[in-house]
């Protein structure tokens, strides 16, 4: 279930540079890594109101994944407040990482398209 959704985002990712690209708008590929970091923050937001509302006994008869997003990421094996709470930052780190290198693609695929455009 974990691929799944990793999966799904990028197949969407690629098909959304592949159009992007098809009806000729500039920096597809940004655009595209643009798009990972929002589906990669929505995922943190999940991630982080599981664990919060797992934190939260009286919520929930015992320990549950509380949204659609976050049990496609989790899965459904050893569910404990300290595995949401190691999944949520692992899920931070990793969108922190895509939003620090969103500026190098985006430089990198200018560089190139100047590359191009030029004949170099």
């Amino acid at each position: 279930m974990k691929m799944l959704f990793m999966l799904i985002c990028l197949i969407f990712i690629a098909i959304s540079i592949f159009s992007i690209g098809r009806a000729g708008l500039s920096n597809p590929y940004s655009k595209g890594f643009a798009l990972a970091v929002v589906l990669s923050i929505v995922a943190a937001g999940c991630l982080a109101q599981n664990y919060t509302q797992s934190l939260i006994p009286e919520a929930n008869d015992g320990i549950g994944s509380s949204n659609l997003v976050a049990y496609s990421i989790i899965g459904e094996d050893g569910w404990s407040q300290e595995k949401f709470r190691d999944i949520f930052e692992k899920s931070i780190s990793f969108t922190l990482s895509l939003i620090a290198a969103y500026p190098v693609v985006l430089i990198v695929e200018s560089k190139l398209k100047k590359k191009v455009t030029s004949g170099a």
